[in-house]
Parts: structure tokens; C-alpha cells; sequence
């Protein structure tokens, strides 16, 4: 395609990296060096998007060194559940992390994302990892998605008004009763402001988890986008209820970094 074409030959231009812009299966992806980024459905690259890209994948990694590894060393053979999945950017470092003879489940409730998701997994052959598209609720059944320009700002419909966007619901109890998992090292939760109602359906299943970070959102309730928004306090109590010890980053600059709340215990 033409402007597959064009792309690849400026963005190679423009940063020296091997880099590669094309159409796939109905989503516009780049690869730079082995790696695979899905992106939109549309053409939306410009000048400046490839400085950028060229470095996307050592970025990854360094989030998400930056923001759950804090108080959790990955090894290999671990189990680890990412809760809000989004595009993969965490699930492609849990990957690397754990190795072959571990698991990491990809949980995403977006369908749009989801699709970007199971792609990105796909084409960077994380053979280890299960994509799901779900939302992880208090009951199972289906929810309905809060549409933003930014698919990370993408939230659960609390206004009960029924939007076109329907998305399957389940508990992480369920989850666990399925994939027959009953050690999660390390469970990593970010699903903008449904923190709330997802810890409702692990009533189980959290006495499997040995580490966790549950992001909570707090920071915009006080911006003003809602007191829904406002969990933090429920999940401390939820993790100290079942014996967790809790660690923060009150000291960071980062308003949002300050609301992860990292759990542990030793059993």
C-alpha cells in the first residue's frame, strides 16, 4: 500500500530505526526491530509520531518496571493477572518476565482495545499470554463502556444508561474457577474507577494472590470527573481485611502514581 510505503521510507529516514508501517487485518500497525504495535484503524501517523515509536518498546518496559515492579520481583513460572490490559503495554513486560513455563491473562473490557490487545500479542508471539476480553466486575453479566478520545481514560457506564457498547462481565472468582489457577503471584489492577465493584468478586480468589497493586483513581475525583472516581479507601480496607500489608509512593510527583496502593503478604 502507498501509504505503508511512504511511512516506512520517512520514519526510517527520520530516526535511523527499522522501522515498518502497514496495514493489517483492518488496523494500521508499525514494527520497529522485532516488535509488532498495533494502532488504528485509521492512517494516523505524523511528523512526529516516529521519534516516538522508535523507542516504544524500551518504554514499556520501563513503566512498567516504574510502576509494578516497586514491591514485586517477577520470576520466571509466575502467574500474573493484568487487570486493564489496555493495548499490552504492562502484559508485554509480565511476558518477558515470567518466561515461558509462566502465565500472565490479559484482561481487557474495551472492544476496541481488546482488538489492538489480542493483536499485539499475536503478532509479538507472547505464546504465554491469554488475552480476554471482560470486564471484572462483583457479578457476571454485561456492562456498558463510557466512550473517551483516550482509550486509557475508558471507564465503566455508572450512569446505568444503556450505551451501544456492551462488554461481558465476570468475577475474579470465576475467572480463577476456570482457568484452574490458584496461585497469582502478582495481580496488577488499573480499570478507572471500577476498583470498587471489581474487588466484590474476589472474595475467593484473593487468598491466592501474593502480591498485588490495585491503581486507584482518587486523584479524579478531585479533579471533578466524579466521586465514583473516589475507591481508595474501600481497597485499603478490602486488602488489610485480608491480610495484606500495604505500601505507598506518597512521595512521588505523580498524582496518580501517589493513589497505587501495593499490597503483600507472605501466605
Amino acid at each position: 500500500m502507498v501509504l505503508g510505503t511512504g511511512a516506512t521510507w520517512y520514519a526510517r529516514r527520520s530516526t535511523g530505526a527499522d522501522m515498518q508501517i502497514f496495514h493489517n487485518d483492518g488496523l494500521w500497525t508499525h514494527r520497529v526491530g522485532h516488535y509488532f504495535f498495533p494502532d488504528s484503524p485509521r492512517f494516523e501517523y505524523f511528523a512526529d509520531s516516529f521519534a516516538k515509536s522508535s523507542h516504544q518498546a524500551d518504554e514499556y518496559f520501563a513503566t512498567a518496571r516504574d510502576y509494578w515492579f516497586r514491591y514485586y520481583e517477577p520470576r520466571r513460572g509466575d502467574i500474573i493477572i493484568d487487570v486493564g490490559a489496555g493495548c499490552g503495554e504492562d502484559t508485554l513486560a509480565f511476558s518477558h518476565a515470567v518466561g515461558d513455563s509462566g502465565r500472565v491473562l490479559a484482561i481487557e473490557a474495551h472492544p476496541g482495545t481488546f482488538r489492538r490487545l489480542e493483536m499485539f500479542c499475536r503478532l509479538n508471539r507472547l505464546s504465554n499470554t491469554t488475552p480476554l476480553w471482560l470486564a471484572l466486575m462483583g457479578k457476571s453479566g454485561t456492562v456498558s463502556m463510557i466512550e473517551s478520545e483516550h482509550w486509557e481514560r475508558q471507564s465503566i457506564d455508572w450512569t446505568n444508561v444503556r450505551s451501544d457498547e456492551q462488554v461481558p462481565a465476570s468475577t475474579l472468582d470465576a475467572l480463577c474457577e476456570h482457568e484452574q489457577i490458584k496461585d497469582i503471584a502478582f495481580l496488577k489492577m488499573n480499570i478507572e474507577g471500577a476498583e470498587r465493584d471489581a474487588i466484590r468478586g474476589m472474595v475467593k480468589s484473593i487468598q491466592y494472590i501474593k502480591r498485588i497493586c490495585i491503581a486507584c483513581h482518587d486523584f479524579r475525583a478531585d479533579r471533578g470527573d466524579g466521586e465514583h472516581f473516589r475507591t481508595r479507601a474501600t481497597v485499603e480496607q478490602f486488602l488489610r481485611d485480608h491480610g495484606f500489608t500495604l505500601a505507598y509512593r506518597q512521595d512521588d510527583h505523580r498524582s496518580y502514581v501517589r493513589d497505587h496502593i501495593y499490597g503483600s503478604r507472605q501466605s
